[in-house]
Order: structure tokens, then sequence, then C-alpha cells
């Protein structure tokens, strides 16, 4: 389905052009609409993206979600400004490296595509912003050291076959100079042809190497907090143990110190029969806790009877006074 009068469904710079059931995005249109910054193409039937849609520089958030796009263009790299980028659900199974180019990508949602599972771990599972925010981080580095691994063996590669060529040329005549260089010419296309047919190779094994290093990482990770989780319930453990201890010894105490004061049968009874069934001496723990608790009791009492004797001359002195 084509759309007409695009520009008709533009409002502020937002350009929502979302289930309108588009086969094929109207970038000519859409790049005569300057003030575009960002463009819905989200729950259309869109299977690609043309060569040209590069040339909507000015778009910073882009959502083609919902669609089946099976491939992303290998120039998406050059829309530089691009700071949010949403492709959820499709039917994407690798990304292009020119994305690591997109050194101002903010926001990435990758999930429900058929992703590699070396890619697939990189991105994570984009349930939130913040996993959004890191998938862009993660998935732009990741490609930008499978760019550099490729274009460092690319390198060696012909640097390799140059030398060899080099040094074949210095011992030839001047024919087999030409011959030689005939047959460098052919190499150096053969070469170029088996690195674009081992360049999939090549980022398969770069990926698998990556994703042992993540599954490695993900282990420690595991381990540090199985240690964290078991220091954890040792502290729970020894912290209720204590609290028990103090429970039961102020339980304790008050058994056979408090107790005898209010019912000392009672109190008699109970410690018979805890160092009947525990062998613990508690008679003369509580006799020595009951006759200290008793004097304190006493010195308190007259402390008290004195500080009210005190408190009550100084009142009948005061009336007295005021009488006179």
């Amino acid at each position: 389905m084509k759309l007409k009068n695009v520009g008709n469904r533009l409002k502020d710079d937002t350009l929502d052009l979302s289930l309108c059931d588009l086969e094929e995005v109207p970038v000519e249109e859409i790049a005569n609409i300057r003030k575009v910054t960002y463009l819905d193409l989200s729950n259309n039937v869109l299977v690609a993206l043309p060569n040209n849609f590069i040339i909507l520089k000015q778009i910073l958030k882009l959502d083609l979600s919902k669609n089946m796009l099976t491939e992303i263009p290998e120039n998406f790299g050059e829309m530089t400004q691009l700071k949010y980028l949403d492709l959820y659900a499709n039917q994407i199974s690798r990304l292009p490296l020119s994305l690591s180019e997109l050194k101002n990508l903010r926001w990435l949602d990758l999930k429900e595509n058929p992703l590699t599972p070396a890619v697939a771990s990189i991105a994570g599972p984009c349930s939130n912003a913040e996993e959004c925010k890191n998938c862009a981080r993660n998935v732009v580095e990741y490609l930008s050291n499978v760019k550099r691994s490729v274009e460092e063996e690319r390198l060696r590669r012909l640097n390799a076959k140059s030398k060899n060529a080099d040094a074949s040329k210095d011992n030839g005549t001047s024919k087999k100079e030409s011959k030689k260089k005939k047959k460098k010419k052919n190499a150096d296309k053969e070469v170029e042809k088996n690195l674009n047919k081992n360049k999939s190779e090549m980022e398969c094994e770069v990926s698998q190497n990556l994703e042992d290093k993540t599954d490695n990482l993900k282990e420690i990770i595991n381990e540090e907090n199985k240690k964290n989780y078991a220091s954890a319930a040792l502290c729970r453990i020894l912290t209720s143990l204590f609290l028990w201890i103090v429970i039961f010894g102020i339980v304790l105490g008050a058994l056979t110190i408090i107790l005898p004061l209010y019912n000392k049968e009672l109190s008699y009874k109970i410690v018979d029969y805890i160092e009947k069934h525990t062998g613990i001496f508690l008679k003369t723990y509580q006799r020595y806790g009951t006759e200290l608790l008793q004097n304190k009791s006493q010195i308190l009492m007259k402390w008290m009877n004195h500080a009210y004797k005190t408190i009550n001359d100084i009142y009948n002195s005061y009336n007295l006074t005021n009488i006179i």
C-alpha cells in the first residue's frame, strides 16, 4: 500500500506512519519533510528497507517494531545521529557491521527476533528501559570489535600475499614479471573473494569466543552470589541464636530471681524441675540473685524514704514561712 499526502500525518516533529499496511517506505516523501526527527513505521508489513533509507539522516528516533524485516541495510550505520531504534518483533537474524558506527545510539530493542545465540546473549532480554539502554551500548561495542577483527584479518592476508608477490617479482625476468603481476592481480581477486566468503565464518568465530567469555563471567558471578548468600544465611542464624540466648537469659533470670519475691514455693518447684532435667545448679544463683535484689531494693527504699522526708521538711518550712 502507498500513502498519499504523507505530510498530513505530521504532528510537531513526529511523523506517524504506523498501522498503514505499508509494504515499502516512502523515503523521498519523508525526506522532503525536514522537521521530522521521530519516524514511527511500526505495525506495517515491511520486509526490507530500501538502500536510500539512509538519506533520512535527520531522524533521531526510529520505530520499526512489529514488521516482517529480515535484515537491515549494510549502509544503515550512516544514520549517525540516530539515538533510539526499536526493532522489536521482526525476523532479523543478523545485524550489519555498520551498526558499530551508531555512536549516539542510547536505546535499542531486539527482542522477539531470531538472532544468533552470540548476538542474543550480548543484546540481553530488553524487558525494560535500562536493559534496552544496555543493549544499545553492548551491541555497538560488540559489532565494533567484530568489525575491527575482520579488518585486521583482511589486511593481514593482503599483506602476506603482497610480500609473496614482491619476493617473486624480484627474482624473475621481465616476462615472468608480467605473468606474476597478472597472477598477483588474480590472487588479490581470489583473496577478496575468499574474504567475502569467509566473512560470516570469522564473525561466527569471534562471536563464539565472546559468547564463551560471557558464559565464564556469568559462572563467576553465580559463584560469588552463592558465597554471599551462604554468608548472609550464616549471619541470620547467628543473630537468631544470640537473640534466643538473650531471651532465655531474661526468662531464666525472672524465674530464678524475681519470682521468689512473690511465690517462693512455685519458684523452688520450677528450679528443682530445671535442675533435675538439665543438671544446671540454679539454686545457688537463685539465692545469690534474690539476696542481691533484696539488698538493692532495701537501699532504694531507704533513699526514697530519705528523699520523701527531705521534700516534706522543705514543704512544711515553706508553708510556715508564708503563714508568718
